[in-house]
Order: C-alpha cells, then structure tokens, then sequence
C-alpha cells in the first residue's frame, strides 16, 4: 500500500499555495514569501506540511503568511528559519494551527 501526495517545490517567490497541494517543498535561493489560501469553514482539517527544501532558511528565511482576517497560532505569519525546517498547519474552520514542526 502507497499513499500520494500532491506535492509542489516552489521555486519562485512569492508563491501562493494552492488548495489542491498539500505537500510543499521551499527551493528558493532568498527570503521567500509564501502565502496560505482563502479557505472557508467547510474546509476544515486541511493540512498542508511545508519544508525548506534546500536547507537555506537560516540565511534565507521562509515567510508563511495567512490570508487577510486570518491567523497562524494567532499571528499573521510563521517564519521557517532554520536549516530544513518544517511545519505542519492545519485548518479549524477560522484559522491556522500548527502541530507540527
């Protein structure tokens, strides 16, 4: 048994994720911006699982912004800025939670 995953490196910046992906890999040599989809209640539990694919968020952090009126843990943004790291964001119907990372 396998499972996919819609998978999407993104190599440009900014970059809007788009309510299909659900895995996405940051390759992008500066400071990146990428910023989370309009959802709506009936999209609860949408998770997407966000990694700096290259390893060059320390030098080039990655910006995950919420949409306009919503939040990540009660900001606006998340910031990846440590080699290969990674986030877990999950949608509650309001907003962004993360439960991983």
């Amino acid at each position: 048994m396998s499972i996919t995953y819609n998978t999407r490196t993104i190599t440009t910046t900014p970059a809007t994720i788009d309510k299909d992906d659900e895995v996405i890999f940051s390759n992008v040599t500066t400071a990146s911006s990428l910023v989370l989809p309009s959802l709506s209640g009936g999209n609860t539990g949408k998770t997407y699982y966000i990694k700096d694919f290259s390893g060059n968020s320390k030098i080039n952090p990655i910006t995950i912004t919420a949409p306009s009126g919503k939040t990540i843990d009660g900001a606006s943004f998340a910031i990846l800025n440590t080699p290969y790291s990674r986030v877990l964001l999950t949608y509650d119907g309001t907003n962004w939670k993360s439960i991983a990372g």
